[in-house]
Parts: C-alpha cells; sequence; structure tokens
C-alpha cells in the first residue's frame, strides 16, 4: 500500500473550473481539512487504490451552499476517489440518499511533506 500520509491542497469542481477549497491534513486514519469558511474531521481507509473518507463539515459564513444545503451544522459527508501518484480524485455525498455530489481532488503537496 501507498503511504498517502501528508499535506494537500483541496480543490473543488465549480461552474468555472476547479476552485481552491481547502487544506487536508492525512495521517494516521485521521482527516482533517480547513478553510477560512468550514472544517472537516473524519477518518479515512486506502484499499486497492481507492480512498474512503467519512466525516463532518461543518461551514462558518452564509454565502456558499453545498450539497444543496446553506445550514452545514455538523453535515455528515462521504468520500470516495482514487488514488493517482500524488493526487486523490472522487466525489463527496451526503449519504442520507441525496442526489447531490460534489467533484473534489486532493493534490499532495510535497513540498510540506
Amino acid at each position: 500500500m501507498k503511504n498517502i500520509e501528508g499535506v494537500y491542497q483541496v480543490e473543488m469542481l465549480g461552474p468555472y473550473g476547479w476552485e481552491r477549497f481547502s487544506t487536508a491534513f492525512i495521517r494516521e486514519g485521521e482527516f482533517r481539512s480547513a478553510s477560512a469558511d468550514h472544517f472537516t474531521a473524519g477518518t479515512y481507509d486506502v484499499e486497492d487504490g481507492g480512498f474512503q473518507m467519512e466525516g463532518n463539515l461543518t461551514q462558518y459564513v452564509d454565502h456558499r451552499p453545498l450539497f444543496g444545503r446553506k445550514n452545514l451544522k455538523e453535515l455528515p459527508i462521504k468520500f470516495s476517489g482514487r488514488i493517482h501518484d500524488s493526487v486523490i480524485d472522487g466525489e463527496a455525498r451526503v449519504p442520507d440518499g441525496s442526489r447531490n455530489s460534489l467533484r473534489f481532488r486532493l493534490n499532495r503537496m510535497p513540498f510540506l511533506n
């Protein structure tokens, strides 16, 4: 299994292309991601080139709906992706049956690792 622990730049696919979203810290089964607007805490697992993360997302500002919602106090999310060299590319969903999803990619920041 490839060691994926480190610091990542998180990007979200928006209407104008890939946008910076946050900085993620992946280490020893724990996933933490934060920006000035939100915080995500969860756990992850790596298996056969796949990456699975489950956590809670809290947004501190009112300006951006995510997953079709404005109020994101402790919103549970699941991210599934594939690992390609120093990039984890995938999709995040809310596990309540909602069809809303967001494309994310995590780019490893080698100068910080």
